[in-house]
């Protein structure tokens, strides 16, 4: 309970992260555990709690900025709704969360890498779904301020928003911060 009140006065939180990013399909990067690190990514992520909805999950909002760099450079805006859930396992300051939504790019890649590290051309959509994760945990010098692991993908999502499109995968670590 005391957790659902902290979580109330703080609604918001920002996350800044980086980590490898690759062109690749999200399948082939799960197939082989191989991202074929090609290029970085940073990005900034703003949340807001909207509504809780019982057993510590929360609906929630997140607009997201990337920059791939290293490579191919690519700036990307996302818009995503999701939830939220906190005091993962009973954990003290532990959340996961997962969100989905339009996203634009403003110079998407040209290739994108398949199964069997096949090259294949990238149709440059600039509208496509994007998909977020996150782990975060609590420091312990600080109740504002957690660390993050996050997962950003980006794709058409079954011909959704466009026909066998998948601009890519990337990983980070970074800080999170509660206000």
């Amino acid at each position: 309970m005391a957790q659902q009140a902290v979580a109330a006065g703080e609604p918001w939180s920002v996350t800044l992260y980086t980590g490898p990013w690759a062109p690749k399909y999200f399948g082939a990067a799960l197939q082989d555990f191989n991202l074929q690190n090609r290029e970085m990514i940073a990005g900034i992520a703003l949340d807001r709690k909207l509504a809780y909805l019982g057993y510590d999950i929360y609906l929630s909002g997140e607009l997201q900025a990337t920059q791939t760099y290293a490579g191919h450079g690519d700036t990307t805006f996302a818009v995503g709704l999701g939830f939220e859930c906190i005091k993962i396992l009973g954990f003290e300051r532990t959340s996961f969360a997962a969100y989905t939504g339009p996203s634009y790019g403003l110079n998407p890649s040209h290739i994108s890498i398949g199964y069997k590290h096949r090259l294949y051309p990238a149709p440059r959509k600039k509208f496509l779904n994007a998909v977020t994760l996150e782990f975060a945990s609590g420091l312990p010098f600080s109740e504002k301020w957690d660390w993050a692991a996050r997962l950003y993908h980006r794709s058409g999502v079954f011909g959704l928003y466009s026909e066998g499109n998948d601009d890519g995968v990337g990983v980070g670590l970074g800080f999170k911060y509660h206000f």
